[in-house]
């Protein structure tokens, strides 16, 4: 995990956010929706794929779960390997954004699209970058059912242009948070250091205000090793979901 984590700052270090050739300061203001779905309708993907794609973002830009800014430059990212690649990418994202999770939170914080960058922009393989983005997207599906049989939160409608709750964002937080664990941190199952890990990642957020206090209060005193556990086992196998 420091390994990757000095890469990246090497990387960054210096010149804002760099990925590839792409450089944006956070100051530049945000590209509009449909300079992105322009830029998207570009690519050379099938009518009904972009169509089916188009849909998803415009909706997610709505409602929260995706932000013009990283989107953008995901796409131009995207716009620089093999297209069948760039579009099973897109559709991990796509399918993410139909089940209503967050796709994208900004340059900082929990973010598909930004890892796929990172990963990218670190030059590893395709093949590694399409893994962790089905994986993190199982940790979400994993999670939120989890979530859900334990009563933590309650499932209505679920969408991109549902509004967000503070579920969603917990959601989020808590599946990125056991991904991270076992993905960088070299966390296995029965590791006696996962509880904790995942109960401070999530009572940092909730104190800085990413986090709503009452649910991740509720929801820190009813997670155990087991359930953790539970999630992982989850997310790996999605037949049992």
């Amino acid at each position: 995990m420091r390994a990757f984590l000095l890469s990246f700052f090497l990387l960054v270090c210096g010149t804002g956010l760099v990925f590839g050739e792409a450089v944006l300061p956070q100051s530049t203001p945000p590209p509009r929706p449909n300079e992105v779905i322009d830029f998207l309708s570009a690519m050379g993907f099938s009518p009904e794929f972009t169509g089916a794609v188009a849909a998803a973002l415009t909706a997610g830009f709505n409602s929260g779960r995706a932000t013009t800014t990283v989107t953008l430059l995901f796409l131009q990212d995207l716009a620089k390997i093999p297209r069948e690649q760039a579009e099973r990418g897109l559709e991990i994202i796509r399918f993410a954004l139909s089940q209503g999770f967050i796709v994208d939170t900004g340059f900082a914080g929990s973010s598909m699209m930004n890892e796929a960058r990172k990963l990218l922009a670190l030059g590893r393989s395709w093949e590694e970058v399409e893994r962790v983005l089905s994986l993190r997207l199982g940790f979400l599906l994993a999670t939120r059912s989890v979530l859900a049989r334990y009563a933590v939160i309650s499932l209505s409608a679920i969408g991109p242009d549902v509004p967000l709750a503070a579920s969603d964002r917990l959601v989020l937080e808590l599946a990125w948070a056991v991904g991270d664990f076992i993905l960088w941190e070299g966390g296995t199952l029965g590791d006696p250091r996962f509880l904790g890990y995942v109960q401070g990642r999530l009572d940092r957020l909730a104190s800085v205000g990413v986090l709503s206090s009452a649910l991740t209060g509720r929801t820190v005193a009813v997670l155990t090793p087991s359930i953790l556990e539970e999630i992982v086992r989850l997310a790996f196998q999605p037949e049992r979901r």
